[in-house]
């Protein structure tokens, strides 16, 4: 018996849906860097870093060349809060003014003595004198807010300046500088 003429154009598409998985399993195989780990694990058919074993209860392991796993939770847990979080700023000095914001640039974040500071500049294409306030967290390696700093910076109309917000702390490991806020003081 002969398949009705509407038939034809589902018998394509299924030929083509055939070909892609065929390439696509044809393909998944090359995607090794052709070291013994991969060429074991092709042959034995056990994903790489299970431990040759294909029971999938079994606790996953890093590869031998020391990569993590997927789905592996990561060897070092996040460390815990070892700073001293100071009293964080509040009202007024978290205003931010977009226009404002997009003047400032952070150039620099380094240890100080006995602290840090965060460096900048500020730039004023108005016609007219600005007086902004530029308030800087301080961060752990995490992201986690230890402590802040403000400062105000004089730019000229038209014109360009340098800015320093400073603080003294027992900085943690990996402390980074974010510009939280910018104001303009009148």
């Amino acid at each position: 018996m002969r398949a009705p003429r509407n038939a034809l154009p589902y018998r394509r598409a299924l030929g083509a849906i055939g070909v892609a998985l065929t390439l696509a399993l044809a393909l998944s195989g090359c995607a090794g860097d052709g070291t013994e780990a991969d060429e074991k694990s092709s042959a034995s058919g056990v994903t790489k870093g299970s431990g040759g074993e294909s029971d999938s209860t079994s606790e996953k392991k890093d590869d031998e060349a020391g990569e993590p796993v997927l789905g592996k939770p990561a060897k070092d847990e996040v460390p815990t809060f070892v700073g001293v979080q100071h009293k964080l700023p509040a009202g007024k000095a978290l205003k931010n003014v977009p226009d404002l914001y997009e003047q400032v640039a952070l150039t620099g974040c380094e240890a100080t003595d006995g602290g840090w500071a965060a460096t900048g500049t500020a730039g004023n294409e108005s016609g007219e004198d600005l007086r902004l306030t530029v308030l800087v967290l301080f961060t752990d390696a995490q992201a986690r807010i230890v402590d802040s700093a403000a400062t105000t910076v004089a730019v000229p109309a038209g014109g360009n300046e340098t800015w320093t917000a400073e603080r003294a702390f027992a900085a943690p490991v990996g402390t980074q500088c974010l510009v939280r806020a910018v104001s303009q003081e009148k």
